[in-house]
């Protein structure tokens, strides 16, 4: 590769750190870094930024793979490491607590390949161990270039004591494959296809049943057995009856009264009536397509009208997203055939509605009513520097020193109010769960950004909070916060007074319009 000099790399990953940090965001994100190494470590090597920045092009190379882990634990996930080519290096439980000497492991490997007649580059450090920090000190001192991934709370000294720091975030969506819903756009679900798998299972599951299959046990199966049909909406039908009623099942019949499909040919006696002659189970005549579509084209234009009409203010255009999935569930699948939201809005006329999409991603408003100055002000609003706070200079600090956002009070007070709220509603998993909070807080006429939610969640479940066993209500998670920021000062030896302690707190529960 002419023109190109090469990176010479060695990558350490403290095994049991990141599964169990990784594990707190989400079972999920641990489990596909556990399970498919080869994934995570293409996308270090080819498109993972360089510790600093290269004056010519650079081509990482990854020559030396050490894992450490707990047999014990974690033997499952060996195999998927030996395929990736990594050394692993069993590191058992040395006291009743579970302690391993994985640390010790990996710093006298770290200094054997310092010292190695190969000239390595950059070490990468796969840990939120603090412990680490004499080492890289010492690489640095060596003129070698580090990097660190940490999914859990890291010191600042960690930080600083490395060239590149992973970004959490990029690597669970970029590295693990969990891409932004809202962000990232995905290939559109193969209707038909699923349609047809749901035909087949159909016939196969009525063929080996002598009885009437009830249809909540027939959504089951057909929810658990045809993938990708639950999150497509049930093929963009919206409702499992919907679904049902297009499916070609001549001469199937749902009797309605009892709740089940069955077959008249065979059951006779389940109150067989004459067959569709379209084909189509209990389907009255359709309307044509466009005439659907220019019913629910007409049914949104009512929607973002009445939600103008009632507001005192513009509407963010994100909030009539929210409300538009609400009634008219699978619509989001392509928004009748426009990809997006904002697309499909630029389409209609609803009328006494004007859209301005000068501001925060768009609003709609009512020229008659709403002040076109409000725009200019909810854009300051929106990027309203938490430094015009009084409060700020003794708040910063603190918030900095946890990782927790840099995001005015009354922000954090909605945020933490949604996440009580999601909780309550059903069990946590951090992508959804993090929708639902940005979908509360748009109600709440709060704008907080997807980034800062996930930054907010991470601080909280690195450093300890269980949303299965803590405590969720609104004030246990304002002294949940409170106490990380303040345990994080404490780590790093900064003296913080009860007025300090004071402001913290103020600042977590500010409402919207305080000072």
């Amino acid at each position: 590769m002419s023109g190109t000099s090469v990176l010479k790399s060695a990558l350490f990953v403290d095994f049991d750190n990141v599964y169990s940090g990784l594990r707190r965001l989400d079972v999920a994100y641990a489990e596909a870094f556990a399970s498919d190494p080869l994934r995570w470590l293409n996308w270090v090597t080819t498109q993972l930024a360089m510790p600093l920045a290269p004056e010519a092009p650079v081509q990482r190379r990854i020559l030396v793979r050490r894992c450490y882990l707990n047999p014990v634990m974690y033997q499952r996930f060996r195999f998927g490491f030996s395929k990736a080519g990594f050394e692993i290096t069993d590191c058992p439980p040395m006291t009743s607590a579970g302690k391993t000497s994985t640390d010790i492991h990996m710093v006298l490997d770290m200094v054997d390949v310092l010292q190695s007649p190969t000239h390595y580059d950059e070490f990468i450090v796969f840990s939120a161990d603090a412990d680490f920090t004499p080492v890289l000190r010492k690489l640095r001192r060596d003129d070698r270039r580090t990097t660190i991934f940490a999914a859990g709370a890291t010191s600042a000294s960690y930080d600083a004591s490395s060239d590149l720091i992973i970004d959490p975030d990029a690597f669970v969506s970029e590295a693990l494959g969990f891409g932004d819903e809202e962000m990232t756009p995905t290939a559109p679900p193969d209707f038909e296809s699923l349609l047809s798998q749901a035909e087949a299972l159909i016939w196969s599951v009525m063929d080996k049943s002598s009885e009437p299959i009830m249809l909540p046990a027939l959504t089951r199966i057909l929810a658990t057995q045809v993938p990708g049909l639950t999150d497509s909406r049930w093929a963009g039908r919206g409702t499992f009856t919907g679904f049902l009623r297009d499916l070609t099942l001549d001469p199937l019949r749902i009797d309605r009264e009892n709740n089940w499909l069955y077959d008249p040919r065979r059951l006779r006696g389940a109150g067989a009536t004459e067959t569709p002659r379209n084909g189509r189970v209990d389907a009255p005549p359709s309307a044509p397509a466009a005439t659907a579509s220019s019913d629910t084209r007409a049914q949104i234009e009512r929607l973002l009208v009445e939600a103008v009409a009632s507001s005192a203010r513009p509407v963010a255009v994100a909030r009539l997203a929210h409300l538009v999935r609400q009634h008219i569930p699978g619509i989001d699948t392509d928004w009748l055939g426009h990809g997006t939201f904002k697309r499909l809005l630029e389409t209609l006329h609803p009328p006494g509605v004007e859209i301005s999409w000068s501001h925060l991603g768009g609003h709609a408003l009512d020229l008659q009513r709403h002040s076109t100055d409000f725009l200019s002000q909810s854009a300051a609003t929106a990027g309203d520097l938490p430094s015009r706070d009084p409060r700020w200079p003794q708040v910063a600090p603190m918030l900095q020193v946890a990782n927790l956002p840099a995001m005015p009070g009354y922000k954090y007070r909605a945020v933490l109010q949604a996440l009580s709220t999601a909780l309550a509603e059903g069990p946590y998993a951090l992508a959804h769960t993090s929708k639902r909070i940005h979908e509360l807080c748009l109600d709440a006429h709060v704008s907080v950004s997807r980034p800062d939610i996930h930054a907010l969640l991470r601080a909280l479940l690195f450093n300890g909070f269980d949303p299965t066993t803590s405590a969720t209500s609104f004030d246990d998670l304002v002294a949940t916060t409170c106490g990380v920021a303040l345990a994080a000062c404490e780590r790093e030896g900064m003296t913080i007074s009860d007025a300090d302690r004071a402001a913290l707190l103020g600042w977590v529960v500010s409402e919207q319009n305080a000072p």
